[in-house]
């Protein structure tokens, strides 16, 4: 089972019960993330390129975006994530969300980067680690 398979209980984060990711990680596809303090939260991906991905998470008044970077980095990958929030309302995310995501990012990044890195070594079905 690949890290971005349909549906994942992905251990990125306490709050998050599980994430659905409805078809491929393609621009266009959408997904909704279940959380124990927030219910559904429905996400789209917005854009997927080369060496970047942008994850847009709409709210009244407000949509947060979230743009992944991979860049190589001496046979390693560096993951920048940057998130962002625009809209009629988003300051009063800001007030009521900021915080919380500025301390559960880097630990949930971190938490993403090792599961990429766990599932980089399951070989796909009919391999061996060797092939």
């Amino acid at each position: 089972m690949g890290l971005l398979d349909k549906r994942r209980n992905w251990a990125l984060d306490a709050d998050v019960d599980s994430v659905e990711i409805h078809g491929p990680f393609a621009a266009g596809a959408d997904g909704v993330t279940q959380s124990k303090s927030s219910g559904h939260i429905d996400w789209r991906i917005a854009e997927v390129q080369s060496g970047r991905a942008v994850l847009e998470f709409p709210a009244p008044g407000a949509v947060a975006r979230f743009i992944w970077t991979f860049e190589d980095a001496a046979g390693r990958t560096l993951i920048t994530q940057r998130a962002s929030l625009s809209g009629e309302q988003a300051s009063q995310y800001v007030s009521s969300f900021g915080a919380a995501l500025q301390a559960g990012i880097p630990v949930g990044m971190q938490k993403l980067c090792a599961a990429m890195e766990a599932a980089a070594r399951v070989p796909a079905a009919g391999q061996s680690r060797r092939d």
